[in-house]
Protein backbone atom coordinates (compact mmCIF):
# COMPACT_ATOMS: atom_id res chain seq x y z
CA UNK A 1 0.00 0.00 0.00
CA UNK A 2 1.49 3.60 -0.62
CA UNK A 3 3.10 5.07 1.93
CA UNK A 4 3.92 2.13 4.25
CA UNK A 5 7.00 0.55 5.58
CA UNK A 6 7.37 -2.56 3.56
CA UNK A 7 11.12 -3.73 3.91
CA UNK A 8 14.93 -3.27 5.52
CA UNK A 9 18.07 -4.23 4.22
CA UNK A 10 21.73 -4.20 5.15
CA UNK A 11 24.47 -2.64 3.41
CA UNK A 12 27.57 -4.11 4.84
CA UNK A 13 31.44 -5.10 4.26
CA UNK A 14 31.74 -8.50 4.84
CA UNK A 15 28.98 -10.78 4.21
CA UNK A 16 29.78 -13.33 5.63
CA UNK A 17 30.99 -12.10 8.85
CA UNK A 18 27.33 -9.75 8.69
CA UNK A 19 25.65 -13.28 8.57
CA UNK A 20 27.66 -14.71 11.09
CA UNK A 21 26.56 -12.02 13.73
CA UNK A 22 23.11 -11.83 13.15
CA UNK A 23 22.57 -15.79 12.84
CA UNK A 24 24.16 -15.58 16.18
CA UNK A 25 22.26 -12.60 18.10
CA UNK A 26 18.88 -13.16 15.96
CA UNK A 27 19.09 -16.98 14.55
CA UNK A 28 18.68 -15.85 11.05
CA UNK A 29 18.79 -18.19 8.46
CA UNK A 30 19.98 -16.90 4.76
CA UNK A 31 18.77 -17.76 0.95
CA UNK A 32 20.57 -16.02 -1.60
CA UNK A 33 17.86 -15.25 -4.54
CA UNK A 34 20.74 -16.32 -7.70
CA UNK A 35 22.10 -12.57 -7.49
CA UNK A 36 24.48 -10.65 -4.64
CA UNK A 37 21.50 -10.54 -2.72
CA UNK A 38 21.02 -12.39 0.55
CA UNK A 39 17.25 -12.70 1.75
CA UNK A 40 17.21 -13.37 6.11
CA UNK A 41 14.62 -15.56 7.48
CA UNK A 42 13.42 -16.03 10.94
CA UNK A 43 10.95 -18.96 12.00
CA UNK A 44 10.61 -19.46 8.05
CA UNK A 45 9.61 -16.08 7.60
CA UNK A 46 11.33 -13.22 5.38
CA UNK A 47 12.45 -10.70 7.93
CA UNK A 48 15.64 -8.73 6.01
CA UNK A 49 17.94 -8.50 3.18
CA UNK A 50 22.11 -8.90 2.97
CA UNK A 51 23.90 -7.45 0.74
CA UNK A 52 27.59 -6.28 -0.18
CA UNK A 53 28.04 -2.26 -0.13
CA UNK A 54 28.55 -0.99 -3.37
CA UNK A 55 32.29 0.18 -4.17
CA UNK A 56 30.91 3.54 -4.68
CA UNK A 57 29.97 4.00 -1.12
CA UNK A 58 33.18 2.62 0.13
CA UNK A 59 34.78 4.60 -2.08
CA UNK A 60 33.53 7.79 0.03
CA UNK A 61 33.97 5.89 3.48
CA UNK A 62 29.92 5.30 3.84
CA UNK A 63 29.45 3.43 7.09
CA UNK A 64 27.79 0.05 7.07
CA UNK A 65 24.16 0.97 7.46
CA UNK A 66 20.16 -0.28 7.77
CA UNK A 67 17.79 0.87 5.41
CA UNK A 68 13.74 1.06 5.69
CA UNK A 69 11.66 0.86 2.50
CA UNK A 70 9.11 2.36 1.83
CA UNK A 71 6.33 1.25 -1.33
CA UNK A 72 4.52 3.59 -3.56
CA UNK A 73 2.58 3.07 -6.71
CA UNK A 74 4.34 5.38 -8.61
CA UNK A 75 8.20 5.67 -8.11
CA UNK A 76 8.75 8.14 -10.82
CA UNK A 77 6.20 10.96 -9.53
CA UNK A 78 7.78 10.11 -6.26
CA UNK A 79 11.15 11.42 -7.05
CA UNK A 80 10.40 14.46 -8.93
CA UNK A 81 8.16 15.54 -5.77
CA UNK A 82 10.87 14.88 -3.31
CA UNK A 83 13.08 16.85 -5.69
CA UNK A 84 10.80 19.60 -5.22
CA UNK A 85 10.33 19.41 -1.98
CA UNK A 86 13.98 19.65 -0.90
CA UNK A 87 14.65 15.66 -0.99
CA UNK A 88 18.19 14.77 -2.66
CA UNK A 89 17.65 11.62 -4.84
CA UNK A 90 21.25 9.29 -4.32
CA UNK A 91 20.00 6.75 -6.87
CA UNK A 92 17.26 5.62 -9.00
CA UNK A 93 17.48 1.99 -10.64
CA UNK A 94 15.11 -1.05 -11.91
CA UNK A 95 15.59 -3.82 -9.01
CA UNK A 96 14.21 -7.09 -8.69
CA UNK A 97 10.60 -7.19 -10.25
CA UNK A 98 9.96 -3.22 -10.11
CA UNK A 99 12.15 -0.09 -9.56
CA UNK A 100 13.78 1.42 -6.14
CA UNK A 101 15.14 4.85 -5.42
CA UNK A 102 17.18 6.35 -2.61
CA UNK A 103 16.27 9.39 -1.37
CA UNK A 104 17.45 11.84 1.40
CA UNK A 105 15.00 13.86 2.89
CA UNK A 106 15.91 17.74 3.65
CA UNK A 107 18.03 16.79 7.05
CA UNK A 108 19.88 14.31 5.43
CA UNK A 109 18.57 11.02 6.71
CA UNK A 110 18.42 8.32 3.55
CA UNK A 111 15.43 5.83 3.14
CA UNK A 112 14.19 3.95 0.16
CA UNK A 113 11.45 4.26 -1.73
CA UNK A 114 10.16 0.94 -3.85
CA UNK A 115 7.33 -0.18 -6.62
CA UNK A 116 6.94 -3.51 -7.01
CA UNK A 117 5.32 -6.36 -5.60
CA UNK A 118 8.05 -8.99 -3.85
CA UNK A 119 9.82 -6.63 -1.05
CA UNK A 120 6.68 -7.14 1.46
CA UNK A 121 7.04 -8.22 4.76
CA UNK A 122 4.12 -7.40 7.16
CA UNK A 123 6.04 -5.63 10.28
CA UNK A 124 6.02 -8.65 12.89
CA UNK A 125 5.64 -7.50 16.57
CA UNK A 126 5.58 -11.20 17.94
CA UNK A 127 7.99 -13.45 16.05
CA UNK A 128 11.54 -13.62 17.66
CA UNK A 129 14.07 -11.96 14.97
CA UNK A 130 11.61 -10.31 12.98
CA UNK A 131 11.41 -6.41 12.14
CA UNK A 132 8.83 -4.96 13.82
CA UNK A 133 9.42 -1.24 13.38
CA UNK A 134 11.03 1.49 11.87
CA UNK A 135 11.67 5.38 13.09
CA UNK A 136 13.16 8.40 12.18
CA UNK A 137 15.65 10.05 14.81
CA UNK A 138 15.83 13.66 13.69
CA UNK A 139 17.11 16.93 15.29
CA UNK A 140 14.71 19.36 14.03
CA UNK A 141 10.83 18.28 13.64
CA UNK A 142 10.03 21.78 11.15
CA UNK A 143 12.60 20.51 8.73
CA UNK A 144 11.16 17.28 7.80
CA UNK A 145 7.58 17.22 8.25
CA UNK A 146 6.48 19.21 5.55
CA UNK A 147 8.19 16.68 3.47
CA UNK A 148 7.23 13.49 4.89
CA UNK A 149 3.28 14.65 4.83
CA UNK A 150 3.62 16.25 1.25
CA UNK A 151 5.15 13.09 -0.17
CA UNK A 152 3.28 10.18 1.91
CA UNK A 153 0.49 11.51 3.04
CA UNK A 154 1.32 11.15 6.38
CA UNK A 155 -0.14 12.63 9.89
CA UNK A 156 1.82 13.07 12.17
CA UNK A 157 0.62 12.43 16.01
CA UNK A 158 1.95 14.06 19.07
CA UNK A 159 2.50 11.57 22.22
CA UNK A 160 3.15 14.41 24.91
CA UNK A 161 7.01 14.37 24.71
CA UNK A 162 9.63 14.80 21.74
CA UNK A 163 8.03 11.47 19.66
CA UNK A 164 5.17 11.66 17.43
CA UNK A 165 3.60 8.97 15.96
CA UNK A 166 3.25 8.34 12.17
CA UNK A 167 -0.45 8.29 10.96
CA UNK A 168 -1.16 6.15 7.83
CA UNK A 169 -4.42 7.27 6.50
CA UNK A 170 -5.88 3.64 5.90
CA UNK A 171 -3.78 1.83 8.74
CA UNK A 172 -3.11 4.39 11.35
CA UNK A 173 0.30 4.15 13.14
CA UNK A 174 2.43 2.59 11.81
CA UNK A 175 5.89 4.25 12.45
CA UNK A 176 7.23 7.56 14.30
CA UNK A 177 9.64 10.13 14.63
CA UNK A 178 11.30 10.99 17.21
CA UNK A 179 12.83 14.40 17.76
CA UNK A 180 16.72 13.79 20.02
CA UNK A 181 19.57 15.92 20.55
CA UNK A 182 23.08 14.40 19.52
CA UNK A 183 23.64 13.36 22.32
CA UNK A 184 20.95 10.85 22.07
CA UNK A 185 20.98 9.96 18.49
CA UNK A 186 24.59 10.74 17.53
CA UNK A 187 25.19 13.57 14.41
CA UNK A 188 23.44 11.97 12.09
CA UNK A 189 19.66 11.81 11.27
CA UNK A 190 18.52 8.31 10.38
CA UNK A 191 15.57 5.70 9.76
CA UNK A 192 15.96 3.23 12.47
CA UNK A 193 15.22 -0.60 12.50
CA UNK A 194 13.55 -2.51 14.76
CA UNK A 195 13.40 -6.50 15.83
CA UNK A 196 11.31 -8.28 17.75
CA UNK A 197 13.48 -10.80 20.70
CA UNK A 198 12.63 -12.56 23.51
CA UNK A 199 14.96 -11.60 26.17
CA UNK A 200 17.22 -8.23 25.94
CA UNK A 201 19.72 -9.81 28.64
CA UNK A 202 20.10 -12.55 26.52
CA UNK A 203 20.87 -10.95 23.11
CA UNK A 204 23.33 -8.22 24.67
CA UNK A 205 25.36 -11.01 25.88
CA UNK A 206 25.18 -12.55 22.41
CA UNK A 207 25.86 -9.33 21.07
CA UNK A 208 28.69 -9.00 22.63
CA UNK A 209 29.93 -12.25 21.54
CA UNK A 210 29.44 -12.07 18.36
CA UNK A 211 31.61 -9.10 18.03
CA UNK A 212 29.23 -6.18 18.73
CA UNK A 213 28.16 -3.62 20.89
CA UNK A 214 24.83 -2.21 22.87
CA UNK A 215 24.88 1.34 23.37
CA UNK A 216 21.93 2.06 25.13
CA UNK A 217 18.99 0.14 26.49
CA UNK A 218 15.66 2.76 27.11
CA UNK A 219 11.43 1.73 27.71
CA UNK A 220 8.49 3.45 26.38
CA UNK A 221 4.95 3.43 25.47
CA UNK A 222 5.86 0.71 22.97
CA UNK A 223 8.31 -1.55 24.98
CA UNK A 224 11.51 -2.14 25.80
CA UNK A 225 14.35 -1.46 23.42
CA UNK A 226 17.93 -2.04 22.73
CA UNK A 227 20.16 0.12 20.82
CA UNK A 228 23.07 -1.68 19.64
CA UNK A 229 26.28 -1.61 16.75
CA UNK A 230 27.07 -5.16 14.49
CA UNK A 231 30.05 -6.25 14.34
CA UNK A 232 31.01 -3.76 11.39
CA UNK A 233 29.51 -0.77 12.85
CA UNK A 234 25.98 -0.68 11.35
CA UNK A 235 23.23 0.93 13.94
CA UNK A 236 20.11 -1.68 15.21
CA UNK A 237 17.55 -1.53 17.58
CA UNK A 238 16.02 -4.98 19.21
CA UNK A 239 12.93 -4.85 21.29
CA UNK A 240 10.16 -6.66 23.26
CA UNK A 241 7.09 -5.22 22.64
Amino acid sequence: MNGTFTWVDLSTFDVNSAQQFYHHVLGWDYSPDGTDYITCSSAGLSSAGLYEMPAFFQKINMPSFWMTYIAVNDIDAVVEKAKQLGGKIELTEKSYDGKVALIRDPAGAGFTCYEGNLLRVTHDAHTNGRWCWSELFVSDLAKVQPFYTALFGWRLETEGWDRYSIIHQDLGRIGAIQVADNSIKGDKEFWAVYFTVENLQQVTAAIEQAGGQVIDQYDNADGKHLLAYDDQGAAFFLTIP
